[in-house]
């Protein structure tokens, strides 16, 4: 063998393995990257049992190890005492009904819950337009939103999920909140419209305040939260399909200064059902209810 062409493979091959140690070591999330928890079989494997189940997944599932940790949350307090400054400055009366604050002027009741959740009651109702009910999803977003923005009823990071339709007029548009690079499905915003009228907002908005990276860990797969969501529903009895599957954070209502939440794979189903999985333990979350106090 030519003894330069030796020297000069053996060159090229120390050289990628000292890239290779370099990027290991000083690129911690190099290993993160190239780790894969989902392997070929095992998304085999768990489709299966979600077939056996009446369950059929059509989501594209992110096959990578995922690391993360909690982040601590509070009550969007800032947006809240802007939005009850409008009634106070506009003469609103304030009474006590139950747990509940309400502000009431002429024309609408705001319910104020100490968990944060601002309940808004439009009486009567505010046309936003004729015939909603034929209108495409995207026409009807941009209307609702341009009402929400003239009004100072669109808390930052604001993202559109989904709406229902109804045959009786009603129609619930949907929203949660995206902060940064942090989907936080704990932040709903709900409106209804009932015959082409804006009837109620209903907002629970969050702050995040902190994460703690040293807490970070790893999260169980996307197959092991599908596997814990059959086992914790059960068979369904009629055909359903799972329609997404995305990481992001989720926790019940709390009525506390600040919380921390913890990290989920949220499942949706092709009728809009959404269920959390903690990404931790694999359990369930249970979803938000609010009350339904009427003004």
């Amino acid at each position: 063998m030519n003894l330069n062409k030796a020297k000069t493979i053996l060159i090229i091959a120390f050289a990628g393995l000292n890239l290779f140690l370099g990027y290991y070591l000083f690129w911690p999330d190099f290993g993160k990257l190239t780790q894969v928890a989902v392997t070929a079989d095992d998304l085999r494997l768990t489709e299966t049992i979600l077939n056996d189940n009446n369950y059929f997944l059509t989501a594209n599932i992110d096959r990578s190890v995922q690391f993360s940790d909690f982040i601590t949350v509070a009550p969007a307090a800032k947006f809240q005492q802007q939005l009850l400054m409008k009634y106070i400055d506009d003469g609103a009366s304030i009474s006590e009904s139950g747990n509940a604050r309400v502000y009431r002027t002429d024309t609408e009741v705001a319910l104020v819950y100490p968990s944060g959740l601002v309940r808004i009651h439009f009486e009567p109702g505010i046309v936003l337009a004729d015939n909603l009910l034929d209108m495409e999803t995207k026409e009807l977003t941009e209307k609702l939103e341009a009402f929400l923005r003239d009004n100072n009823l669109m808390p930052e990071g604001i993202r559109f999920d989904y709406l229902e339709k109804s045959e009786s007029g009603r129609i619930v548009f949907h929203y949660y909140q995206v902060a940064g690079d942090l989907f936080i499905y704990a932040s709903q915003l709900k409106v209804i419209t009932v015959s082409d009228q804006l009837s109620v907002v209903e907002i629970y908005w969050l702050e995040p305040v902190e994460r703690i990276p040293s807490r970070e860990m790893e999260l169980i797969s996307a197959t092991e939260a599908l596997t814990s969501f059959v086992n914790e529903l059960g068979p369904s009895p009629e055909e359903r399909t799972i329609e997404q599957m995305k990481l992001g954070f989720f926790s019940g209502e709390y009525d506390a200064e600040k919380w921390e939440i913890p990290p989920v794979w949220r499942i949706v189903l092709n009728d809009n059902k959404h269920f959390y999985i903690n990404a931790f333990t694999g359990n369930i979350e249970q979803d938000i209810i609010f009350p339904d106090q009427q003004p």
